[in-house]
């Protein structure tokens, strides 16, 4: 089943609505949010969905709600139990905390009952524990005593007719054992049946998973309850009842680098680096006599004359470091933060200037080589991920040429204990090109699969 990550959607963006909307339209029927996400934006986007279970997450707190506390400390009521891990960042899941974060997701989201809550993260009370120099063993006590605390509540909540269920979103359910911050699926399950009994209703894990951390399938680090042996937090989940949501499906994180599981779509024309390099050039010249003609139109103040040279001047800060940014996600988080306001102020500035088809047609060339640049950039992703995706393509049975998304999403969607894949879909299209992935036979994948697919990554990494 395909679910919606919302993530870095807010209320205020039209397009996001319209992909919100298109995916409810589409069969979509989960999506998951959380109280941090756009400073509450995205819970009040989700609000307006009336036919779709909506998910949201309790823990951190930013923005809004962390000014908020901080004011209540001032005046003298502190919150237990919180965890500072910096100035902009605290945590917490006590029972206060919840209470008070549930009538604000109730208010955004203009509901009375709330379907699932889940704790999100608190693996950083174990990672703060560790820095404080607490044991290990006293820390993981007291992080499930405040599951069980936390449970209590969602317990007691949903008794009252004010929520369906609960669960737990953790980065660090397939961790090693060993671990010092890692969570444990079947002692987590303990505190909610110390919370509720046999009849609890704790129903959700979620979970990272994607075909680079594919620790959910293939580490062994929790014991069946049945038996013995040594289970995957899939097969326990599996085993147990509990729906298993996935997240981060397209984004690998390995050694801080943030990784794209996708195949980029390339244009029928060739993008030659010699090309766009002489074109950055050609365009430097061009911006700055057009800079130098806007000026003698007219008494510019010197903040004004500051501005016009700063706007028209998106190839000069191209000319030495156009092919040393670090990748694709680098490139287009500098264009979308640094380029694109340059010329969008170029744009107003030329809008009533008597050179105003100049400046058109000199945007018009500007963003056609920007698009070159992004093209570049992708082709060289494209290459090195294309042994991955041809090898994983086999490893799974798909297409020889299937892109690395299609790959990524179908393998999690065919892997037996995972219930939900959360993709971030932000735009109508990205809707359709996601689900289009339903409709591929289904197979079933197990960890005997996906402990192949980390043989495989051991020997592309050689």
């Amino acid at each position: 089943m395909i679910g919606f990550g919302c993530y870095r959607t807010v209320d205020t963006n039209p397009t996001h609505q319209s992909a919100i909307e298109h995916a409810l339209v589409s069969g979509v029927r989960i999506f998951d949010t959380s109280s941090n996400y756009g400073d509450g934006a995205s819970e009040r986007l989700v609000g307006k969905l009336a036919k779709a279970a909506i998910i949201t997450k309790y823990g951190y707190l930013q923005g809004t709600m962390l000014e908020q506390i901080k004011a209540q400390e001032s005046m003298g009521h502190e919150i237990p139990e919180l965890v500072r891990l910096s100035d902009s960042l605290w945590h917490c899941i006590h029972p206060e905390f919840l209470e008070q974060a549930f009538q604000i997701s109730c208010e955004r989201m203009n509901r009375t009952t709330l379907d699932v809550v889940l704790l999100h993260n608190p693996e950083y009370y174990l990672q703060h524990a560790h820095q404080q120099g607490v044991n290990l063993g006293e820390a993981r006590e007291e992080l499930y005593r405040r599951f069980t605390e936390a449970f209590t509540w969602f317990e007691r909540a949903i008794a009252s007719g004010r929520l369906r269920a609960y669960g737990v979103s953790s980065n660090t359910f397939a961790y090693p054992t060993d671990a010092t911050d890692a969570v444990c699926l079947a002692r987590t399950l303990q505190a909610a049946e110390q919370a509720g009994g046999k009849g609890h209703h704790f129903a959700y894990a979620q979970m990272p998973l994607n075909l680079i951390e594919h620790f959910a399938a293939t580490s062994l680090n929790t014991t069946a309850r049945s038996t013995d042996a040594l289970q995957t937090p899939l097969e326990f989940a599996s085993e147990n009842n509990i729906h298993v949501l996935v997240n981060r499906p397209l984004n690998a994180i390995v050694d801080n680098d943030l990784i794209r599981l996708v195949s980029h779509p390339m244009p029928e024309h060739i993008v030659h680096p010699q090309d766009i390099e002489h074109r950055i050039h050609e365009m430097e010249t061009r911006e700055h006599d057009l800079a130098n003609k806007l000026q003698a139109e007219g008494s510019l103040s010197e903040r004004d004359i500051q501005v016009l040279h700063e706007a028209f001047r998106v190839a000069g800060a191209l000319c030495q470091s156009w092919s040393q940014f670090q990748g694709l996600i680098h490139w287009r988080d500098v264009e979308r933060s640094y380029l694109a306001p340059r010329i969008n102020a170029a744009a107003v500035m030329g809008a009533g200037s008597a050179h105003r088809s100049e400046v058109d047609e000199y945007i018009g060339d500007l963003t056609q080589l920007l698009t070159d640049l992004d093209t570049m950039y992708a082709q060289d992703e494209n290459a090195s991920l294309e042994e991955l995706r041809s090898t994983l393509a086999t490893e799974f049975g798909m297409d020889p040429e299937s892109p690395l998304q299609q790959i990524a999403i179908h393998a999690l969607v065919c892997t037996h204990g995972v219930g939900t894949v959360l993709v971030g879909m932000r735009t109508p299209t990205y809707v359709d090109d996601i689900l289009a992935t339903c409709d591929l036979p289904r197979q079933h994948f197990t960890r005997q699969t996906w402990a192949r697919v980390a043989e495989q990554l051991k020997r592309l990494s050689h």
